[in-house]
Order: C-alpha cells, then structure tokens, then sequence
C-alpha cells in the first residue's frame, strides 16, 4: 500500500497540514507501506524552492522519512497527453464566460432559492463557436463533464459517504491562462505512483466527487479516502490564518521537542489519550485510523506545552548531554539536569535555573528571622554535597528551631532560588558550595 502527503511549496508546514502528513505517515508505516511526498508546484508564481527546502527540513527534523518525493513541475508533459486523451473523450470542454459573468449567474440562481450551479451552457457551443472566439482573443477555462453516476465511497474516518452529480458543478480544471488547478495532476501522479489510500482534511470531500469521476474517466485505481476534521482552537472556532503562527519552523524554534509534535498531532482528536510518548515506533504502533472522531479536535498550545514538559521528564541525561552543554563549563551538567528537568517547559529553560545557582537574593525582601539564619549556616553540612546533604541539613535546622513542613523549608528555598516554587532542593545543594551557600545567606 501507498500513501502521500502533497504541500504546496508557497509557504510554511503548521500544524494542520503537517498533521496530515503524520496521519498518511502512520498509516503507511504501521501497514507496512510506503510514503510517498509529492511537491505540488505547478502554481509557479507562488510556490519557491526555498518553501520547497524548507517543507523537507522541518519533516525531516520530525523524523517523517518518505520512499520518494517528486516534482509535479517536472510532469507537465504527462499532463498534457492525458488532458488530451480528455478532450478527445469529451470529458474536458471549453468554457468562455468571464469570471464576472460566472457570479452574475451564481447570484441570479441563489435569488431564485436554486443551488449555484453551472449551467453548461458552454456545451452548447459549436466547433464554430469556438473556433471564432479563440481567433477573437477569447482563452477559455476547461470543465470537467461530470457523469450522472452517484458519486459514493466508504470513507475510513467519516464513513458512508454521497454526492448526486446533479448537485455539483462541473469542476475547472484547467484556467484562462492554462495552469492547472489542483484536480487533474493530483489523480493522474496518485495513478502514476499506484496510491492506493488517500488522507486529507475534510475541505477536500467535495474535490473526492470530483476525483474519483476524474479517476475513472483516465482508467486509474481508486484509491481509498480518508478526511479528517480541521483542527481549531480552544472555542471551537477555525484557526484561518492563525496557523500560519503554528508553523513548524516556528514551533521548532520555541524548542518543542519533535516527538511532542508527533505524539500530539497523531493523538489529537482520536479517542486515544496522548500519553507522554518517546519512542516514536511505540506511537505509530498504537496508532489506529478508526480511533479519529468525526468531530473537530480542539489544538492547545497549553496541552502541548504540558506534554513537552511531561516528556522532557522522562528523559535521562544522556539523552540530553550533548544538548546542555552550552551551559558555563563550570557547572556540572548531570546535576543540573536532575535538578531541574522536572520544572522545565523546553531544553532551554535549563538555562533560568542554572542561573540560580550562583544567583545571590535578597534575604531582607522575605522577612525571615535572623536568628533562622543563623541556625541555618551553622549547621550547614560538611563538603562536598551530596544528595543526602539536604535531609541532614534540614533534620538539623528542624531540631534546633522546632520548625517543620513549609515553616522550615520556604525560607530555605527563597534564601537559595529566590523562588517560592520550582525543584527538589535536596537535587540542588550538590550543585553548590559552601563558600556559594554562606554568600546566599549574606555571611560573605
């Protein structure tokens, strides 16, 4: 079997798009597939290279590996025989009326409480007609001649799925100034590459009538569909141009790790709970089609961020090693790590607590008792710290001042992080010494 994911090259991957590059991956992975990556470029005046180049980066730092990737730019030719083959079947037909012209006749059928519906009144034309408006300097658009045969398919997500042709209006296929609109080269390259299950959002359910008549007119496979709800924010609302802030580019740059986005992305929307997945062939294989709702699925920057830091939890330091250590040279950074990848939302956070460590705060600002601090630095425990230091330090200081639970340890952690939250400070105290402790205090 053969999926595809096939973006435009006009601007960056978000999250949408590239949630159904993951959904066609997952597929393809976990039935032994191959996935495929079409650059849909025939658009010259929008698509670049550099949107090209910048599509394949960000779905490689995912980890998203496809078994080909191809150009339709360099398919013009092949079109071209099979628009032919179209026109000589009659399926593809000349259409002259201008844009403005078109709207006037959509307007004057909504008027009369009658669907906006070509009319085909370009089929009543003839050979001479044509012939003198194209010698006039007239450019037609070409149409589509749909058939009258119900236009039906068991659609994996959406299930039973019906358009009457009657209700539709022949597509464009081809416009004024002869580019090609999406339709025909995405059938004829998914007949070309043998695809055989197609996932895509559900703005595309209309297109699939289209499709799958377009796919019987050239003689092709049909493959299997699948549309998947468009993902929107927390009020239920689209995201429009919104997404475009949800780009991957942008999302990698915050520092999200690429397992969050996959684990998320595959999950969002099913009636599977999104764990806090490392392994991302643990994900693919929990992955199943029919888990995706039918409903919207609500994207969360807040439930993403909670699920990186959630994975950033599980990870141990050699995961981690070689990606901390622009951190001070200085400061050992495995017990930076245990001290703080339990408050972190991205790696970089690393850097606010190692900051800490040497950061000296004011004692004055808390209100705590001098003579706290006193009995505090006089028992403070022999060198070097360990991760037992913190109890025998503690057990002292509760022995002597009577104090326990948040009495003893909040004037403690504000002398030392200037923070009324964050790590175990029992992980912190091997990150210092005690010439760094006695400055905390204000005994230096």
């Amino acid at each position: 079997m053969k999926c595809r994911f096939a973006p435009s090259p006009t601007g960056l991957l978000h999250v949408g798009n590239v949630r159904s590059a993951l959904l066609n991956w997952a597929y393809a992975k976990k039935n032994n597939g191959e996935f495929i990556l079409r650059i849909d470029d025939t658009d010259e005046s929008r698509s670049t290279k550099e949107f090209e180049n910048k599509i394949k980066e960000n779905l490689t730092w995912l980890g998203v590996k496809w078994n080909k990737t191809f150009n339709q730019s360099d398919r013009i030719d092949n079109y071209n025989l099979k628009i032919e083959q179209l026109k000589k079947d009659e399926r593809l037909y000349p259409c002259f009326e201008t844009a403005e012209e078109l709207s006037l006749k959509k307007k004057s059928l909504l008027s009369a409480g009658k669907p906006p519906i070509y009319d085909r009144s370009s089929l009543l034309l003839s050979a001479e007609d044509i012939d003198e408006k194209i010698k006039s300097g007239q450019k037609p658009h070409w149409r589509f001649k749909l058939n009258d045969s119900i236009i039906e398919w068991n659609d994996l997500i959406k299930g039973k799925v019906k358009f009457d042709p009657k209700n539709l209006s022949d597509p464009i296929l081809i416009r004024e100034d002869g580019s090609l609109l999406y339709h025909l080269p995405s059938v004829i390259d998914d007949i070309e590459e043998g695809i055989t299950h197609i996932i895509r959002g559900e703005d595309h359910i209309s297109n699939t009538a289209f499709h799958i008549q377009i796919f019987q007119a050239i003689e092709g496979s049909i493959p299997e569909f699948a549309h998947h709800p468009f993902l929107t924010d927390q009020h239920g609302k689209g995201f429009g141009k919104r997404l475009g802030s949800l780009s991957i580019e942008n999302l990698k740059a915050e520092g999200y790790e690429d397992v969050s986005i996959i684990n998320y992305l595959i999950n969002i929307g099913s009636s599977e709970d999104i764990k806090p997945e490392t392994i991302k062939d643990k994900i693919l294989e929990n992955f199943d089609i029919k888990n995706i709702s039918t409903s919207s699925a609500k994207f969360s920057e807040v439930v993403l961020k909670s699920l990186n830091a959630d994975i950033l939890k599980s990870y141990n330091f050699e995961q981690v090693s070689k990606r901390i250590n622009f951190i001070s040279s200085d400061i050992d950074l495995e017990k930076l790590w245990i001290f703080s990848h339990n408050n972190i939302f991205f790696i970089k956070d690393i850097i606010f607590w190692s900051k800490i460590i040497r950061g000296i705060f004011d004692v004055n600002e808390y209100d705590i008792p001098e003579d706290f601090i006193q009995t505090a630095v006089e028992n403070i425990p022999e060198e070097p710290f360990n991760y037992e230091s913190w109890d025998i330090w503690t057990k002292s200081i509760s022995e002597k001042t009577g104090l326990k639970g948040k009495n003893l340890f909040m004037p403690l952690r504000l002398i030392l992080t200037g923070k009324d939250k964050g790590p175990e400070l029992k992980n912190f105290l091997p990150l210092l010494d005690k010439q760094t402790l006695l400055r905390k205090f204000g005994k230096t």
